[in-house]
């Protein structure tokens, strides 16, 4: 606080971020003027950033300590498996295009000759109807049912033989 009465002032905790910047150089002019106003009406805010100043320093300053043992464990060298990977489906395409080769000429050797078409005059099935069916089950014979299609007459057709 202006005064020197605490931390929990505004003042103060801008005045602490503001001192935190300056050790790593990247408080403008501006801020460091408002900061250094700060420190001198605020003997608590002064007496924080001089100890952060010195524990910067002699942080900084302190030589670097080398790790008795590696901080990471080397990484297992694993075997890769793009080649085998690249191997199957290579010889995968290669036994689809072999296949559909050999389809194809299954096809031009044995297909010389249409299939033949059904006859115009083909029977018309008769299906039984659910009824006839049931009654088959029970034992019971009936007549037989009509045909579910019902032939059309020759003069209309155009077929002979109908």
């Amino acid at each position: 606080m202006d005064g020197g009465t605490g931390i929990g002032d505004q003042g103060c905790e801008r005045a602490r971020a503001w001192a935190s910047l300056q050790l790593d150089g990247e408080v403008s002019q501006l801020e460091a003027a408002l900061l250094d106003v700060h420190l001198r009406r605020c003997p608590t805010c002064a007496a924080a950033v001089d100890e952060t100043a010195s524990v910067t320093q002699l942080l900084r300053a302190a030589p670097l300590e080398q790790p008795t043992r590696p901080l990471f464990a080397p990484a297992e060298r694993r075997p890769t498996r793009t080649r085998p990977v690249a191997l199957r489906l290579a010889l995968a395409a290669t036994l689809a295009a072999l296949a559909a080769g050999l389809g194809v000429l299954a096809g031009s050797v044995g297909g010389d000759s249409p299939t033949p078409s059904p006859s115009p005059a083909a029977d018309i099935a008769f299906l039984p109807s659910v009824d006839e069916e049931r009654d088959a089950r029970r034992g019971l014979r009936l007549a037989p049912s009509e045909p579910l299609v019902q032939p059309l007459a020759p003069s209309r057709t155009g077929i002979s033989g109908v």
